[in-house]
């Protein structure tokens, strides 16, 4: 793609980049968690706005689910997971979520300077709507994009693949392709508003969003082939050190997971109120997720095609085996049976 980047000022403010940040200045650095005079252990976890996890942890803790697993949790929301996985190498969480390409994108640019750890798949996403919208004045010459404003990418996350999946289907060079830099899904929003960008990436209640502004669906989802896989990361030191407690964190979400799809309208109902997403936008988002807590040799798969491209395309300069960070003896632990995995 072209270099020369169109910096765009954020519509959101850095403030909305990190809602909270929780055990600042109280750093674990990997040790071992001890109970507190409740017998409960903390787990600090940095969970992703809109995401999965922030709706199960929420769910979860409602119904009491962690705490029966011995487990208090503390949570922190971030923007994306960039801001979670820096805050678990610096030390003020625990675990959290990383998308795919962002977790093959961290290890080949920290490969010889990292203690991350994958420890087990959350879910993966297979679209069953949205796909690549664009500005209507492009919509019957895909090929004129060469000369548009721009495509909407977050930089550093995954959004560049997808916006690469969707140049190669539609048979446009992405070397040609101008790049919008973008820090969130407003932002997104805002700039095709404004006409200050002409494609983007988008599905699930995002992308009705755009068709509503008055663009175009120019191929979707399913045909152009996006998958988003999600991942648990954590650091080696503390996986090591509490492998028991990452098991009980796993079977806990895992059952907090089947709780919401088990009660799926109740628990839409109070997501709306809690976070100000539309009942039924949320249970569209989450049925369009296969959850796999575990990690299977397809959630592997998907990270080696990411792991690929990223080093293909130049994302970093050394060649590497994302399979040497996925560890699952906390998965072996709380779903064996769920650890299909080829080392």
């Amino acid at each position: 793609m072209k270099k020369n980047f169109k910096k765009i000022a954020s519509v959101i403010i850095a403030a909305g980049l990190m809602v909270g940040l929780v055990g600042c200045g109280n750093k674990n650095l990997g040790n071992e968690v001890k109970a507190d005079a409740d017998g409960l252990k903390t787990v600090r976890v940095g969970i992703m706005t809109g995401a999965a996890d922030q709706y199960a942890t929420f769910i979860g803790e409602e119904e009491g689910i962690f705490k029966k697993y011995g487990i208090k949790l503390e949570t922190a929301e971030y923007a994306s997971g960039i801001n979670t996985v820096d805050a678990i190498q610096n030390g003020t969480a625990d675990t959290g979520l990383l998308a795919d390409f962002a977790a093959a994108n961290r290890f080949g640019k920290t490969l010889h300077a990292t203690n991350l750890a994958i420890f087990s798949e959350l879910c993966v996403s297979a679209p069953t709507d949205g796909g690549l919208y664009v500005d209507s004045k492009y919509a019957d010459n895909l090929e004129s994009l060469n000369n548009s404003n721009g495509w909407v990418t977050k930089i550093g996350t995954v959004s560049e693949y997808y916006n690469w999946q969707a140049q190669t289907y539609i048979g446009v060079d992405p070397a040609k392709q101008n790049i919008v830099q973008s820090d969130s899904n407003q932002t997104n929003l805002a700039l095709a508003q404004t006409g200050d960008a002409s494609a983007i990436v988008a599905y699930g209640a995002e992308g009705s969003k755009y068709e509503e502004i008055g663009w175009k669906l120019a191929a979707k989802a399913d045909d152009i082939g996006i998958r988003v896989g999600s991942y648990l990361i954590t650091t080696s030191d503390f996986l090591k050190n509490n492998t028991e407690l990452l098991a009980d964190y796993l079977k806990a979400l895992k059952e907090s997971i089947d709780y919401i799809t088990e009660n799926l309208d109740d628990a839409a109902v109070r997501v709306e109120t809690k976070f100000g997403i539309k009942a039924e936008d949320f249970k569209k988002n989450w049925n369009s997720q296969k959850f796999r807590i575990g990690f299977t040799e397809e959630g592997a798969l998907q990270l080696d095609k990411l792991n690929e491209w990223a080093y293909t395309h130049g994302r970093y300069e050394e060649e590497y085996n994302i399979r040497d960070f996925i560890h699952t003896s906390a998965a072996e632990i709380a779903i064996p049976e769920n650890v299909t995995i080829q080392k």
